[in-house]
């Protein structure tokens, strides 16, 4: 199993950058990318969705998405769906627990006279699944895994994939609920949600394949066994990309000439052999042409 990074060149202009993430100095061998709406853990070994940071619950193995000078300024809070934010803190608490008779928020936000007040006006809405009351007004909402529909009063199934960071990898809703699920050779954690590469006995361990500004190297995901590939001999931007069922590596410079793609097979890793150009330029025109005559 073969991971891949490439970390561009400092050199290279702007929009020849490859990756969304910033480069990694001098990509720490540990350190992973994150994808854009992620926020990246401190410890560079984590990725967390955007929308957990300053939440009120550590979610990176460092805390640092709840550390005090990034929280300090004021954040805005997200509560998941059929929740309320307990006002003036990151707390937030299930519709339910409003006018239950118990205190839930610090302040008692959640309880006082307008649950008395308010019960006729609930009445009124005749919402399908239950109704809502707060200081502010009162509102209908549904059951777990349901949103309010247009007109306010009726259910409708909510679509948790549309909310990023679901699932890991595959994500399907269904009626109520969703499904978490993994591509092939990934194995489904026990929160069901996250994945994890499959390991069976005989396989050989992951490593990372690394492309640099002037050279290819691969570790091993913890670090060690770090060991050149091939030297590239010039420096720029490199596109990288393994083809895992031919076990072949191919990349790109940007300092090279438009159209010019190499690939080699790797020998169990420890090397590259049978190196080929390719004119892509040149291929995509034998084929188009190559097309034509067969369609003739």
């Amino acid at each position: 199993m073969c991971c891949v990074c490439t970390v561009p060149s400092p050199h290279s202009p702007p929009s020849l950058s490859l990756s969304p993430s910033p480069p990694l100095p001098p990509c720490h061998p540990e350190a992973i990318l994150c994808d854009i709406g992620e926020f990246h853990c401190h410890d560079q070994k984590a990725c967390i969705p955007e929308a957990w940071v300053c939440d009120g619950e550590p979610d990176c193995p460092d805390d640092s998405d709840e550390v005090h000078h990034l929280c300090a300024q004021e954040v805005v809070i997200r509560c998941p769906l059929n929740h309320i934010q307990c006002v003036g803190t990151k707390k937030c608490i299930h519709f339910n627990k409003l006018c239950n008779g118990a205190r839930d928020c610090e302040d008692g936000y959640d309880e006082g006279v307008h649950c008395r007040e308010l019960l006729s006006a609930c009445h009124e809405l005749r919402c399908r699944y239950g109704c809502v009351m707060t200081r502010n007004g009162t509102f209908c909402f549904c059951a777990d895994g349901f949103e309010v529909g247009e007109d306010g009063t009726s259910c409708r199934d909510h679509d948790e994939c549309a909310m990023y960071g679901a699932c890991s990898q595959t994500c399907t809703n269904t009626y109520g609920s969703y499904r978490c699920s993994c591509t092939e050779g990934y194995i489904l954690q026990p929160d069901r949600k996250s994945c994890k590469a499959k390991q069976d006995p005989g396989d050989s361990r992951p490593v990372l394949l690394i492309g640099g500004s002037d050279r290819i190297v691969i570790t091993h995901l913890n670090g060690t066994g770090l060991q050149p590939m091939r030297s590239l001999g010039v420096n720029g931007t490199l596109a990288l990309d393994f083809l895992h069922n031919q076990e072949k590596v191919c990349w790109a410079l940007s300092t090279e000439s438009s159209g010019l793609l190499r690939c080699a097979v790797t020998r169990n890793l420890r090397g590259f052999t049978r190196e080929q150009e390719i004119r892509t330029q040149h291929s995509l025109q034998h084929n188009h042409a190559t097309k034509h005559r067969n369609v003739a």
